[in-house]
């Protein structure tokens, strides 16, 4: 079933508890809130235009796959909504900040509202990629590792990026700015972004593999989704 002949096989979550789960669920909350503040900003790299989330957004997605592959479905799924709703709480609280009266010797007001000022449409974007494109991951993760007997897990991560990512870039895209640019540059954005997701997770594997590994032997487990598994 596994290459590794040291990890315990097992089927449901109650079957275990993972000791290193909470740093991983921390590490996945932080990179994505991070994430979401630099969204706004749009770059160009060579002609083409991406949100600037560009660069820590892929993290998410390799961490997504790391607690999907070791931990299952269920335990990311509940890492997932705890990721969203601190997201949430942050784009609230730093909204009630703005609004705050600031102290009359404080010159950076017009500053901090242009930094953390949010839209409802990219507010809305970024919680409805999201949610579609990690759920979506980790869906695929899951059922890939059983019919592959945890074997070839590299193809488990590109894959389950593929789909996930191409979701995520074209509902967050669609909702967060169509309209607001050319169709050509649109689209570019829309099919560059998901290739420039889907290499950043190629050229992380010698990176993830090797890591997901060890966080499966430091557990000492091999979990398969063989339950039921649910969103909610």
């Amino acid at each position: 079933m596994t290459k590794d002949k040291d990890l315990r096989v097992v089927n449901h979550d109650y079957e275990w508890n993972p000791k290193y789960y909470g740093v991983f669920v921390g590490m996945f909350c932080g990179m994505y809130m991070i994430s979401s503040t630099l969204t706004p900003k749009l770059i160009e790299i060579h002609g083409y235009v991406y949100s600037a989330a560009i660069i820590v957004f892929p993290i998410c997605t390799i961490l997504a796959d790391i607690l999907t592959e070791v931990y299952g479905f269920n335990r990311t799924r509940r890492a997932i909504w705890t990721t969203l709703v601190c997201t949430i709480l942050f784009a609230v609280f730093t909204q009630l900040a703005i609004l705050l009266p600031p102290a009359s010797f404080w010159q950076h007001q017009e500053g901090f509202a242009a930094v953390f000022a949010t839209s409802f449409r990219i507010a809305a974007a970024g919680c409805l990629a999201w949610v579609v494109g990690e759920f979506t991951n980790t869906y695929v993760m899951s059922k890939m590792k059983i019919l592959q007997g945890a074997k070839n897990m590299s193809w488990r991560f590109i894959a389950s990026t593929l789909i996930g990512q191409f979701l995520d870039t074209i509902i967050f895209c669609t909702v967060a700015f169509a309209g607001t640019m050319p169709l050509k540059p649109f689209i570019i954005m829309i099919f560059s972004g998901w290739l420039l997701k889907v290499l950043y997770e190629v050229v992380a594997l010698p990176l993830s593999i090797p890591v997901t590994k060890k966080v499966k032997r430091m557990e000492g487990i091999e979990h398969f989704d063989r339950q039921k598994i649910s969103v909610i």
